[in-house]
Parts: C-alpha cells; structure tokens; sequence
C-alpha cells in the first residue's frame, strides 16, 4: 500500500492537477505544492485565512505570568516541549500558570509529564473549551504557545493576535507564516525546549 501511495504521489497526482487551478493557505503551502510538481507558479492562488474578529475581545490579563496553548492533543503538535519549556519558567517564576485547553490522544500523557516533572499544579488541563470559553482563555493569558511541527497556516495564532496576546510558535511553515517574528510573535527553533523556555522568560520580562 505505502508503495501504491508513493506512486499515486509521485507519477499520477501531478498528471491530473497538471492543468488545475489550486488554492492554498500559505506561501510555504504553495511551495510545497510545487515541490510536489502538482501545479506551476501561475496556477497556485494564495488565500490566508481569516476569522471575525467580533468573536475575540481584548481582557484584563491575569494578575501572574500565563501562558496558553490551545488546540488538539496530538503527537505532532509538541505540546510536550511547551510543557519541559515551563518547568525551566517556573524555576525562575514561581507564580507562572500554563493552560493547555484541547482534547486529543495524548492527553494522558501530558498530565503524566507535568506530573513527572513536578510542575502538576502548575500546569492546568481545560479539555474542551466553547467558544465563548477560548475567547476569553485567549484574550486573559499573557502569551499563546504553539510548538507544532506542521501546520498549514495556524488560525489559534491569529486568533491569539487578535485577543492582543503575542505568540511563542515553532518556525516551522506554515506558523512562520502567519507569525511576524518579533511583532506579533517570536519564532523559535522547533522542539527546541531552551529556545521555547527563554523565550516565554523574554515576554516575561
């Protein structure tokens, strides 16, 4: 099957959308796009993303560092390194809060981790928020996280924006398109743990 697959990606899909107009989200999309050979520069169309802003509101912050992920609980979305990250945080701030609102497989082994890393009761797991609840858990917390190694754009990220609240992400494609490093967000080196921790210390400071 993985080499059907391979052949299907490889020699039949670039066949068929030889010819296709194709919309994507983000200028990295597009370029991968075009390393697959399944279209030309002139017939891949950009089209970012959106999101009403009159579904987020600008809040009082909380009264002690806080910080923000939210999202799925996924493999790929490296909420772990967000979670070592921290624990380096709390040593220098004993008073910081981290969020982690989502559901996902790996749930349990997130609570384990913080649980392991003797930082459980500084760590607060959500689980599935309303909207309503996500407006309000992103316009309160200080700084959004979002460590992910794959994104196609990064909507949290611009909602996050949006809610007057800067942005810590992987500088990976995709959320290095939709983060302008150093004024609406910072970019780290991604599942790099120091890199993430120094860099909620920064927005600290």
């Amino acid at each position: 099957m993985s080499w059907l697959a391979i052949f299907l990606e490889a020699k039949l899909m670039p066949l068929v959308y030889k010819n296709q107009q194709i919309i994507t989200v983000s200028e990295s999309s597009k370029l991968e796009i075009l390393k697959l050979g399944l279209g030309s520069e002139e017939s891949i169309e950009v089209i970012y993303p959106g999101i009403d802003p009159s579904q987020f509101k600008h809040s009082k912050k909380t009264s002690y560092p806080s910080f923000l992920y939210l999202g799925r609980l996924q493999p790929y979305k490296n909420i772990d390194i967000a979670i070592k990250a921290f624990k380096k945080v709390v040593e220098k701030y004993p008073a910081a809060r981290l969020t982690i609102a989502g559901f996902g497989e790996m749930s349990f082994d997130l609570k384990t981790l913080a649980e392991k890393l003797n930082i459980a009761e500084y760590v607060h797991f959500s689980g599935k928020v309303s909207q309503s609840e996500k407006s309000q858990l992103m316009a309160e917390h200080w700084v959004f996280i979002q460590p992910s190694m794959l994104e196609g754009w990064g909507i949290t990220v611009i909602e996050a924006n949006a809610s007057a609240t800067p942005v810590i992400a992987s500088n990976v494609n995709g959320l290095k398109d939709s983060v302008v490093d150093q004024k609406t967000g910072i970019l780290v080196k991604p599942k790099d743990v120091n890199a993430f921790s120094e860099a909620m210390i920064i927005l600290i400071a």
